[in-house]
């Protein structure tokens, strides 16, 4: 079974700026994300906060940071950030 993968405005201009080779890398974890939203192993990990919980998957030095919806079978995708810049973009979501 496979699920819908949606990218919101943030998360695709992100896509967008990042060089090709970075692009093609994310690509193919979104694609993943389609078949298997929790994949097993420690590249996903829960992130919990005042207001929101996301996952975040690790894609070299960057993070997917979505959210699944069981009952419409949607992964949407808030936020592709590198991983220096992780904190200040959790702290803006607060």
């Amino acid at each position: 079974m496979t699920w819908r993968v949606e990218l919101s405005r943030a998360a695709a201009r992100a896509f967008q700026r990042e060089s090709k080779p970075d692009r093609k890398r994310i690509e193919r974890a979104i694609d993943g994300l389609g078949t298997n939203p929790r994949p097993p192993g420690k590249l996903v990990k829960a992130i919990q906060g005042p207001h929101d919980e996301f996952l975040r998957l690790r894609v070299g030095d960057y993070r997917i940071l979505y959210e699944v919806f069981d009952p419409d079978r949607i992964v949407l995708i808030h936020g592709i950030v590198a991983r220096k810049e992780l904190e200040e973009w959790l702290r803006q979501r607060r």
